[in-house]
């Protein structure tokens, strides 16, 4: 079974109440993906048709929510032109996050930063990258955020200073196209870091070995197959201790949690190296590290050993295919079988050592070569809870949307906030030090998005968008409605039902509707009378012709409703 006959198996073809969730029954049944027959294509050069399709599908995997004339826009040029666009860099750092009265904290001291709860500030902080996000230019910069603070989570709620995690979001923004091993680098002494895994607890005296354990098994080499117990063919438990003894001496800048001296709560977030407390004997690593000594330094010389340690890592060549699968997992498809590993993963980990980790080329390469179009990879990935909250509210919404960045639309973010949580992907509260458990967790991966929970409120969220959400602005209540007539005029022949339903399905699904299905939307959903269309052309017509004409709006806008809030809750609007 192929992934549009699964899909329409599961859709029926004949359901007309768009209060209804057309793909309910996903959760019962394997996701299209799973039944895809995988390519044996590889890195080289894509050289088929660039069309819309292909344009669409490329923006799916870069952005959030591509609009039907970015897409018509980049169908226009040239591949290779629009990957180089989405990776070229951008602003750095955006403006920062605002609170209540329009103030920023996130660079002050903390005993001048938190005039109110920590809570309330992470809130914001929060609704500051749902902006963010909703409105991001034409880059892959957003997405490649969001990515490493999957690969890097620290829980907010945790860490508890929404300074530390707004300097971390800035790292991952930093480096978002930049170097992976300068980015291990910060990332091991960045302050949330330091206070997530207990980095700045690991002293000579008392060792902690929580950073340098997911250092080693989740953010660079990974275990590899269990040899023996506490023995994996990439580190053993031998490397781990050694390696904790490397990290300690480190300690934080403006954090309660460290108050070793209070002169340090008068300064922003950071580290400092304490060379009191740390280990200068020598570290052994095993055979899995060629049994390197790190030899113990003393003084301000001791941090020099984090750099040898990371240098150490990176000279494995295991540690380059382990980023390089999870960039394919995060852009292309979770499986990698024995061909994509060949084909892919380990040319894309040979261009990675070669360009010294620099991630860029290898992200080029890839949103270049034949396998990412490849029609077995298209439409084969469930789209996150971000890419479905962030990206309908920006594809349903051509005319623009509230600035959502500025504390006085914070209700609003907030909103999208929390039903991106709902929906099991919340921003800067990762589960756990693993991340999403989609983009790991075997052998479901994305399937984990899609439950008995998650799947009608997927529904209810993009019901939302055209019933209106209500907020606060101000103190005053407000409504954001999605206008449907807008969003229809974005499409080539909105006076044509039958093109305006390929239109729009061509925009919210990766994979082509059936005929049975436009059937289904035309003469069900859209209640239009078979051999009298005309109707939506006249009705279209008068309207354009009139805007102050209610009659015509009213019958556009309900009929429109019900269309788009059907589409959206299909199985193949799940899907990028």
């Amino acid at each position: 079974m192929n992934r549009t006959e699964f899909l329409t198996t599961v859709l029926g073809g004949n359901q007309t109440d768009a209060s209804a969730m057309p793909s309910e029954s996903l959760e019962q049944n394997p996701v299209a993906a799973r039944k895809l027959i995988r390519t044996t294509t590889g890195l080289g050069a894509y050289t088929g048709p660039w069309t819309a399709e292909t344009a669409a599908h490329l923006l799916r995997r870069t952005m959030f929510g591509p609009r039907r004339a970015e897409i018509q826009s980049v169908a226009t040029g040239s591949m290779d032109a629009i990957v180089d666009t989405l990776l070229a860099a951008q602003l750095y750092p955006p403006p920062a996050p605002e609170g209540p009265g329009g103030t920023s904290w996130v660079n002050l001291p903390y005993d001048q930063a938190f005039g109110m709860s920590e809570g309330t500030y992470r809130n914001y902080l929060k609704a500051w990258w749902m902006g963010l996000m909703v409105k991001q230019g034409f880059t892959l910069v957003e997405k490649m955020t969001l990515f490493w603070h999957n690969l890097f989570p620290s829980e907010a709620i945790e860490v508890q200073d929404s300074r530390a995690m707004y300097k971390q979001n800035v790292l991952f923004r930093q480096y978002a196209l930049g170097n992976f091993l300068q980015l291990v680098r910060a990332v091991s002494v960045d302050h949330a870091m330091l206070v997530y895994l207990n980095g700045y607890r690991n002293t000579k005296t008392a060792p902690d070995e929580n950073y340098a354990r997911e250092l080693l098994e989740l953010f660079t080499i990974g275990k590899g197959p269990q040899i023996a117990d506490g023995n994996y063919t990439n580190y053993t438990e031998q490397d781990v201790k050694a390696a904790a003894k490397v990290l300690t001496g480190y300690r934080l800048n403006g954090s309660p949690r460290d108050r070793r001296n209070d002169a340090y709560l008068s300064e922003p977030v950071g580290y400092r190296f304490v060379p009191e407390l740390h280990d200068t004997t020598n570290k052994q690593f095993s055979e899995a590290f060629q049994n390197r000594v790190i030899v113990g330094k003393s003084g301000a010389a001791g941090e020099q050993e984090l750099d040898e340690l990371l240098d150490m890592i990176f000279d494995q060549p295991e540690t380059a295919r382990f980023i390089c699968r999870k960039l394919y997992r995060w852009f292309v498809y979770y499986d990698i079988d024995a061909s994509t590993e060949q084909n892919v993963i380990e040319p894309m980990a040979l261009l990675l050592r070669d360009n010294n980790f620099d991630v860029k080329p290898v992200l080029s390469a890839l949103l270049k070569s034949e396998h990412f179009y490849d029609a077995n990879n298209i439409g084969c990935f469930i789209r996150t809870p971000v890419d479905l909250t962030v990206g309908a509210m920006r594809q349903l919404n051509p005319q623009g949307l509230p600035d959502l960045t500025l504390a006085e639309n914070y209700q609003l973010a907030r909103r999208l906030v929390d039903r991106s949580s709902q929906l099991q992907m919340n921003v800067f509260d990762p589960p756990d030090v693993a991340g999403w458990k989609a983009f790991y967790q075997l052998p479901d991966f994305y399937e984990l998005w899609i439950n008995t929970t998650t799947l009608p409120t997927r529904g209810t969220y993009t019901d939302e968008l055209f019933n209106g959400i209500i907020y606060n602005q101000n103190s005053v209540r407000m409504t954001f409605r999605t206008d449907p007539i807008a969003y229809a005029k974005t499409m080539s022949a909105p006076n044509d039902p039958f093109q305006l339903v390929d239109d729009i399905a061509a925009e919210l699904s990766p994979i082509p509707l059936t005929d049975k299905q436009k059937e289904t939307l035309l003469y069900d959903v859209l209640q239009l009378a078979k051999n009298s269309e005309y109707e939506w052309t006249n009705q279209w017509d008068a309207y354009n012709s009139n805007p102050n004409n209610t009659q015509a709006r009213d019958f556009l806008t309900g009929r429109l409703n019900t269309l788009l809030k059907y589409m959206l809750r299909l199985a193949e609007a799940q899907l990028a």
